[in-house]
């Protein structure tokens, strides 16, 4: 279970990979998507289902639960765990964890783990074991930050001049807090001249798509 429809297209393309050797089928359920498709998929069967929370809950409930259910669950995996229960997808989780099976292991993987999301999440899980790879909230030794604290009306001058200073060096890579900043900043940057894509949840998912594709040839519109 992940957070975002692309998340699960990605883990979805590696679990295809060991598929010739081992005979496990999988399948990706996630919205903005077909849901048809999706649903003759699970008819089918598959030992492994790669979902996002919201749209396994659809398949869940439609049909009256006749479709799947998840009795013969056995193994369950949150990745981007702490990015899930920040999202607010607590209620969702809650509610798929009710219909598994109580003898399952659970594992949760994030790369980080925020206090006070650890403690929501200890909530869900028995006996939980914490396993720490180089510490908690450690940066690789290969990363260099820098940071800067600066007035809100000055943010996006600035963003500009390091965009100016870097865009030639390699990608740049933007994080915003919401859809409308990042609808913003991506005109922004557009009007300075620059090529540069925007990727947000309230874009179509064919949009969503193009731009990952892109950005991984490093092109840019």
């Amino acid at each position: 279970m992940v957070p975002t429809r692309e998340l699960a297209a990605q883990i979805h393309a590696e679990c295809k990979k060991f598929k010739k050797a081992t005979g496990i089928r999988s399948i990706c359920v996630y919205g903005g998507a077909g849901v048809k498709c999706q649903i003759g998929d699970l008819k089918r069967g598959a030992e492994v289902v790669v979902c996002t929370p919201g749209r396994m809950i659809d398949v869940l409930c439609t049909n009256k639960g006749r479709i799947t259910n998840l009795k013969r669950v056995t193994y369950l995996c949150l990745d981007e765990a702490d990015r899930m229960f920040d999202m607010g997808f607590e209620p969702q989780i809650s509610r798929i964890l009710q219909n598994i099976r109580p003898d399952r292991q659970t594992v949760l993987f994030s790369a980080t783990f925020p206090r006070a999301i650890e403690a929501t999440v200890r909530r869900i899980l028995k006996a939980p074991v914490e396993i720490s790879v180089r510490g908690v909230s450690v940066v690789s030794d290969t990363i260099e930050q820098h940071v800067e604290v600066i007035n809100e009306e000055d943010k996006a001058r600035r963003l500009l001049g390091l965009v100016a200073d870097w865009c030639e060096k390699g990608s740049i890579l933007v994080f915003v807090d919401r859809q409308e900043s990042c609808d913003a900043i991506w005109q922004q940057v557009m009007a300075s001249g620059y090529k540069c894509s925007s990727l947000h949840g309230g874009k179509d998912q064919m949009d969503r798509d193009y731009t990952i594709m892109i950005s991984k040839r490093g092109r840019r519109r």
